[in-house]
């Protein structure tokens, strides 16, 4: 079923969030299938107070969950063929998402985030690094001269009203689709969002049949 045109649904991940990763495939189906227009953001989420401080800081119990996390994400991640490795620190996620902006204004969103996901989680891409992120612009045909002007114009002040938007719409956590205003938070929730559409995924009509 496809919906009227002029649905949007605002898209909220954090790169450093392997969960946003394994929902991205999952999301961009649905939006494929519906015809709705998914809008999509990046999201910082503050990992040090969700999880108890610095790797080395964090009690036990955080550590149990986050080895369960990673788990579970693994499970995920070989449904789709996908590779999870855990991360061994907290990654400053502001000049990938930067840059994820960049590329979006670009047209070339998912040519810049899917390969760099994919590197990052296999632990061959430093999310912090200028030279990695400036060099994936350029493999995937941007121009060095405009990312650099980019970011020295208005790479912070474009991210800092996207954070404070996603604050303003209730966002505590990556991924997060919004749709009139209604949140979904984790790519669990994509059934739920479908019912809301009005659709029905093929999981839902497998379990109805």
């Amino acid at each position: 079923m496809r919906l009227a045109d002029g649905v949007v649904i605002d898209a909220f991940i954090d790169l450093r969030s392997p969960y946003s990763y394994l929902t991205i495939e999952p999301a961009r189906e649905l939006a494929r299938r519906t015809g709705v227009h998914i809008d999509w953001w990046p999201y910082i989420t503050d990992f040090r107070s969700a999880y108890g401080g610095e790797v080395e800081q964090r009690p036990s119990r955080e550590v149990a969950k986050l080895k369960y996390l990673y788990m579970d994400c693994r499970r995920l991640a070989k449904q789709q063929g996908r590779t999870i490795r855990a991360t061994q620190k907290l990654w400053d996620a502001k000049l990938a998402s930067q840059a994820l902006l960049f590329a979006k204004t670009q047209n070339k969103l998912w040519e810049f985030c899917l390969p760099l996901l994919e590197r990052f989680w296999a632990q061959d891409f430093d999310l912090e690094s200028v030279q990695a992120i400036e060099a994936l612009l350029v493999q995937i045909g941007l121009p060095p001269t405009a990312w650099q002007q980019y970011l020295a114009q208005q790479a912070d002040a474009l991210l800092a009203a996207t954070l404070a938007r996603a604050e303003r719409l209730g966002v505590f956590g990556a991924p997060t689709f919004i749709y009139r205003g209604e949140l979904f938070w984790g790519g669990d929730r994509l059934e739920l969002l479908a019912h809301r559409l009005g659709i029905q995924t093929p999981k839902a009509c497998k379990e109805e049949s």
